[in-house]
C-alpha cells in the first residue's frame, strides 16, 4: 500500500514538473495582429539602385598540426543604399578586413565555415554578414556577396 501511495505521488511530481515546464518554456502565445510584425522586421526603403563596395581580397592561411596546409583567397563585396554609404564603408574597410579576417579564423578553427578540406560558402557568408553587422552596425549593408574564393593547397 505505502509503495503504490509513494507511487501515485511519483507520477504526480512529475505530471506538474511538466505542466509546468510546458507553461513556462512552451509556444508563447500570439496576438491577432502581431503575426506579421514578427516575421517581417522593417526595413527601410531604397531610394535608388543599389551601390556595391569591394573588400578584399583576403588571404586566410589553414594550419595543420606542423605546417600551413592551404591558402584561402576571398575577395567580397558589399551591397549599399547610396554614394555616401560606401565612402563611409571605404574609410572603415581597415576595419572590416581586419574583423573578417578574425571571423574566418575563428570560424576555420572551429569548423563552422569549413568542412573536411573544403570551404562552406553559406556559413562563410553568414559569418561575414555578423561581422559586418557588428562592424558598422544593423541596416548600413543589404548583404554580402561573395565575388571570389580561392583554394589552394600550400605545398
Amino acid at each position: 500500500m505505502k509503495k503504490i501511495i509513494l507511487l501515485v505521488l511519483a507520477l504526480l511530481v512529475l505530471i506538474g514538473a511538466g505542466v509546468g515546464g510546458y507553461v513556462l518554456f512552451g509556444p508563447k502565445p500570439h496576438k491577432e495582429g502581431d503575426e506579421h510584425a514578427e516575421e517581417q522586421p522593417k526595413k527601410k526603403p531604397r531610394t535608388g539602385p543599389p551601390v556595391f563596395v569591394s573588400v578584399g581580397p583576403m588571404i586566410v592561411p589553414i594550419l595543420g598540426a606542423k605546417k600551413v596546409e592551404q591558402n584561402i583567397m576571398v575577395t567580397i563585396s558589399l551591397e549599399v543604399d547610396d554614394d555616401n554609404v560606401r565612402d563611409q564603408i571605404r574609410a572603415q574597410s581597415p576595419r572590416l578586413v581586419d574583423a573578417y579576417v578574425q571571423a574566418l579564423y575563428g570560424g576555420i578553427d572551429k569548423g563552422q565555415v569549413i568542412d573536411g578540406q573544403i570551404l562552406n560558402i553559406p556559413a562563410l557568408k553568414t559569418k561575414l554578414m555578423e561581422t559586418t553587422e557588428k562592424v558598422l552596425g544593423p541596416d548600413v549593408v543589404h548583404d554580402v556577396l561573395i565575388q571570389s574564393v580561392s583554394q589552394r593547397p600550400a605545398y
